[in-house]
């Protein structure tokens, strides 16, 4: 019997933003290795897009230039998700006289 779910929840902006810059500046830690030791590998495949043209503008020189102790400020604030809850176990409410 498969087991069946309900379709994932879409992703908030926030997860995609975190997901698109984590993305990038993993994709720029490979070129500047590839760029350091050329014989290591191949630079990493470039991504298509308009949000990929303004990163190198806007995000990594302002990644670049914050200081470590408001990155490890913010980070939490950006990147940091709360405890989830499991929902009750509806499936044994169900079934009369079993006691947890």
């Amino acid at each position: 019997m498969p087991i069946t779910t309900k379709d994932p929840a879409p992703p908030s902006a926030m997860q995609r933003f975190r997901s698109t810059t984590e993305g990038y500046l993993m994709q720029v830690a490979q070129r500047e290795m590839v760029r350091l030791y050329p014989s290591a590998g191949h630079p990493p495949a470039p991504k298509s897009g308009f949000i990929y043209r303004l990163l190198p503008i806007l995000f990594l020189p302002g990644f670049r230039l914050t200081p470590w102790f408001i990155k490890r400020r913010l980070l939490p604030l950006f990147f940091v998700h709360r405890e989830q809850q499991w929902p009750d176990k509806p499936w044994k409410k169900d079934q009369p006289g079993r006691q947890e």
